[in-house]
């Protein structure tokens, strides 16, 4: 057996299929500026991939 090894470039979106789709959305979402609550991120990410955005599951503290 014989493995031939190639080195990958580090950005390389041709491989990954939803690269081009993550750096569009990224741009979208994210605030130059400083950080993003949590809800505010859930909400930008939801409308910049047109998705609708649910509201999480809650888990109930008496688990017997």
């Amino acid at each position: 057996m014989r493995i031939i090894t190639c080195l990958l470039p580090k950005k390389s979106p041709w491989l990954n299929a939803i690269e081009p789709k993550w750096i569009h959305g990224k741009r979208k979402v994210v605030e130059p500026d400083g950080l993003l609550g949590t809800y505010e991120l859930a909400e930008r990410v939801c409308s910049a991939f047109g998705c609708p955005h649910y509201e999480h599951l809650s888990i109930a503290e008496n688990v017997t």
